[in-house]
């Protein structure tokens, strides 16, 4: 490993090869700090790191399998070897099968826990000491809009992400005392390459006659296209995570953009059956059974 130069401020960024991870590590290295990026796809974390370096940051890519223990360890060895300490942890890395519940087996559910959940929670509690010798630290949790608006084809990711963020308000009152900050930013609709990932994913199960969820399938996707159109951009996003990471006082949770918590609101105050309706109007299929309502 080549010897890197001393810095004071560090942040891991996970799922970092591509949409709002990419766009953060590249906000944080202009804003001078040091950036460990992870994510599976080595080649593409090494051209981003290879840019950050060109511009005059410090970036150091660490391939990451984050399913697997051992692995997600191995990042954090990586940064502190690297740079001897860790300001920031931001837990990106997510992703959703484009499937209903009884598509998944017990593995598939298992790997969607274990990326976009339980690989953050371990982060979190490796780097708790690391933080805790430093006398602070920030940790930005990245949740989704599904833990307020529920979504059909979106249990298995929408049970992580709520998990997410579960654990970070439980984790702000048990790392208070050694002056380390959670906060969960939720984004809305972002303009980012897991839209055309996750369709590419279904294609199979979309294009299957025999397939009861065809429909909703393509219902789901209409409204996804549609709101891409007015879908905000990862930097937009990127902006906000640093917000949260760097302000004095951060907040429990962050919105990106605040539409989004006006959103969350309107639906929580509803009742189940009118916000049922409303969903299955937005989401532009109709259940079978109910044409009539």
């Amino acid at each position: 490993m080549s010897e890197q130069k001393p810095t004071t401020r560090v942040v891991i960024v996970t799922g970092a090869s591509s949409g709002i991870g990419e766009a953060t590590a590249r906000h944080f290295a202009k804003e001078g700090y040091a950036v460990v990026i992870a994510a599976r796809r080595g080649d593409l974390l090494d051209a981003i790191a290879a840019d950050i370096t060109r511009d005059g940051g410090q970036a150091l890519a660490v391939p990451t399998d984050l399913s697997d223990a051992a692995a997600t360890s191995a990042l954090v060895r990586a940064a502190v070897d690297a740079y001897g300490r860790v300001d920031v942890l931001v837990n990106n890395a997510g992703y959703g099968p484009p499937f209903a519940l009884e598509q998944l087996d017990r593995a598939a559910l298992r790997h969607v826990f274990d990326v976009n959940l339980l690989s953050g929670m371990q982060l979190i509690g490796e780097l708790t000491p690391v933080m805790r010798q430093q006398g602070r630290g920030r940790i930005v949790n990245v949740g989704s809009m599904t833990g307020y608006v529920a979504a059909p084809m979106a249990s298995s990711y929408a049970a992580t992400k709520g998990g997410m963020e579960a654990m970070t308000a439980c984790l702000r009152l048990e790392l208070s005392p050694w002056n380390i900050e959670l906060s969960l930013v939720v984004p809305g609709f972002v303009d980012t390459p897991a839209f055309d990932t996750s369709r590419d994913a279904g294609k199979h199960l979309r294009n299957d006659p025999s397939n009861p969820y065809r429909d909703m399938i393509g219902g789901m996707e209409r409204f996804a296209e549609d709101q891409l159109k007015s879908a905000i951009s990862p930097a937009e996003t990127a902006a906000i995570i640093w917000k949260a990471a760097t302000v004095k006082h951060p907040k429990p949770r962050y919105f990106a953009p605040k539409s989004v918590k006006t959103a969350a609101r309107m639906f929580a105050m509803m009742p189940n059956s009118l916000a049922e309706r409303i969903l299955i109007g937005m989401y532009q299929w109709i259940p079978k059974g109910k044409t009539d309502a």
